[in-house]
């Protein structure tokens, strides 16, 4: 039997892209940051914590994935991807309802968030990657992109959700919408969409029996260069990313522009995300991808040079969407990276492994970005950091060379 073709792949698959999608806006990554905007002022006003207090908490869920990656690939190796998934959405949902019983110390608020990221973490990003690159190889670019376009999604449900639940019943009650959105929502469509064990229709051209799996182990993948290679990229480009997304507009208003023009410019900035998921994982399918990945991390390095001199808003606008363009791609490129070198066969372990990079550099992003902008007392710094980082993820993913043949992968799986 021939493989499948991608256009056969997205009719056998095309629930589970759909499902990924939506169950990511109610993750351990998306549920607690996207909705501790709208719960930090009716939590000021109850219980009389600073901000600096309240957001606090997102340190302990981020932080925590730098666990929660490893401990999510081994739940997916030990359990199977279908109850990872579901305990960790039962999980994710149990904690954010006992938020809603706090009584005033802010270690309650810290331990609860810490228990999102842990005892959600079956439900992350890991799970869900691995059960898409499982089942897509010609079109597993594309797939990825639109799949994990629900971290996006997050941004837009999420908070309106949670201001739906205040107007209800205050801040208990954005907490209990948030718990009931995961638990009466999302784990019904999970229970109802999730294939059974780790089948379901996977890529290829042979039942699951009779495929196995090909890929590194984990101990081989931590062994070899492109491992390395894979994570100090996506650490480089975290880092980049992650301390530009909060002061760009900051960075926007210093170069001369108004404060309504540097959102506005946000905007922008925003769909640049959304286009360079879809857009790079439909031209990974088709192309080498370090390539691919260059070709957006070049420009958006140019960009952080460019958003330093005085321009008109249209250059800074152009500007914003390159750099947009690479947030929105790193993402993908890591879950597409990992299964195109080091093999689908410990999938979950290797990826929850690299994981650890996105933790610590989302978690070192903010306050080392502040930190340069204080002892420096401009963003020019750090923006040129920023310019530095980008090259150099770009210049490790080009030193990955040429994708391995499947029969490599094979060998090491046998």
């Amino acid at each position: 039997m021939p493989a499948q073709t991608r256009g056969g792949e997205w009719r056998r698959n095309w629930p589970l892209v759909i499902l990924t999608a939506l169950a990511l806006t109610s993750s351990p990554a998306t549920l607690p940051v996207y909705s501790i905007g709208v719960l930090t002022g009716p939590l000021e006003a109850e219980f009389g914590w600073s901000r600096a207090t309240i957001q606090a908490a997102i340190t302990f869920s981020t932080g925590l994935g730098f666990f929660g990656g490893p401990l999510g690939g081994w739940l997916v190796e030990r359990f199977g991807v279908r109850r990872s998934i579901l305990g960790g959405i039962v999980g994710l949902g149990g904690a954010v309802l006992v938020c809603a019983a706090m009584t005033g110390s802010a270690w309650q608020l810290y331990l609860l968030y810490a228990a999102m990221a842990l005892l959600g973490a079956g439900a992350g990003a890991v799970s869900w990657t691995f059960l898409i690159a499982d089942r897509f190889v010609r079109s597993r670019g594309l797939a990825l992109g639109v799949a994990l376009s629900g971290t996006g999604l997050a941004a837009f449900i999420t908070p309106r959700i949670a201001v739906a639940g205040l107007e209800w019943g205050g801040w208990q009650g954005a907490y209990i919408w948030l718990a009931g959105f995961c638990l009466l929502l999302i784990l019904p469509l999970c229970l109802l969409g999730l294939p059974r064990g780790t089948g379901g229709h996977r890529a290829g051209s042979l039942p699951e029996t009779e495929l196995p799996r090909a890929g590194l182990t984990l101990g081989e993948a931590v062994r070899g260069h492109r491992f390395w290679l894979i994570g100090v990229a996506t650490l480089c480009i975290y880092v980049a990313v992650g301390g530009l997304i909060p002061n760009l507009v900051p960075a926007l208003t210093d170069s001369g522009l108004s404060q309504g023009e540097a959102v506005s410019i946000m905007g922008f900035f925003g769909l640049a995300i959304v286009a360079g998921r879809i857009l790079v994982g439909f031209f990974v399918d088709i192309f080498w991808a370090p390539l691919v990945a260059s070709a957006v991390l070049i420009p958006a390095a140019i960009a952080c040079f460019l958003i330093q001199q005085p321009l008109d808003f249209v250059a800074y606008a152009m500007a914003a969407m390159a750099i947009g363009m690479a947030t929105g791609m790193e993402f993908d490129m890591l879950g597409f990276l990992a299964a195109r070198y080091l093999g689908l066969a410990h999938f979950a372990r290797i990826y929850g492994r690299l994981y650890i990079f996105v933790a610590l550099g989302a978690g070192l992003a903010p306050p080392a970005f502040a930190f340069a902008y204080d002892t420096f007392g401009n963003y020019g710094w750090p923006l040129t950091i920023s310019a530095g980082l980008l090259l150099l993820g770009a210049g490790c993913f080009l030193a990955l060379g040429r994708y391995p043949a499947e029969r490599e992968l094979a060998l090491s799986a046998q």
